[in-house]
């Protein structure tokens, strides 16, 4: 009877992990829906969405004007939600080859399999253009083409079995010679 009793917990306890683990993960991607699908990335526009929400300012950062009219600009907020907090990032950058806009979301907290289901339950992405594990071993990255000009990436640490995931939209726009 007690091993039945220890048994019974321990299948508890990790369903409840997993379920915590799963409403984690679809709030992640909901969040990542709210702030960066509703159309394409534009970092003015998410940065004022981000002032008008008083969200908290975790980093911003220009890079220097390396020629006149390249700029680099990177501004992510602290968002915290029921489950655990997350940070929203936004980026843009111009030069000779293009322009470029990002929108994207990072938890430190998640496993990376389970986000990857998630997003592709609430986003039917299909098949990835590409999926591929850093040099160093410490990363995985899988890209799918979302729309024209548009690239969804998810880099997450699973190859080392740590939590951990980042999702970036971007909008790469290039300069026509």
């Amino acid at each position: 009877m007690l091993r039945l009793t220890i048994v019974a917990l321990i299948s508890i306890t990790l369903g409840c992990t997993i379920a915590r683990a799963n409403e984690r993960s679809a709030a992640l991607v909901s969040s990542f829906e709210n702030f960066c699908t509703p159309g394409m990335p534009d970092f003015a526009a998410l940065d004022a969405k981000a002032t008008a929400m008083n969200l908290p300012v975790r980093r911003d950062v220009t890079g220097p004007q390396q020629q006149p009219g390249q700029i680099t600009h990177a501004k992510s907020w602290v968002i915290t939600l029921s489950s655990g907090s997350l940070e929203l990032v936004a980026s843009e950058a111009r030069g000779p080859k293009g322009d470029a806009a990002s929108c994207g979301i990072g938890a430190e907290d998640i496993d990376g399999d389970d986000f990857k289901q998630e997003l592709n339950k609430a986003m039917p992405l299909g098949a990835p253009e590409r999926q591929s594990v850093t040099a160093d071993g410490t990363q995985r990255l899988t890209v799918w083409k979302y729309a024209d000009g548009e690239s969804l990436m998810l880099a997450d640490a699973t190859p080392i079995q740590l939590p951990g995931i980042y999702l970036t939209l971007m909008r790469k726009i290039e300069t026509s010679r």
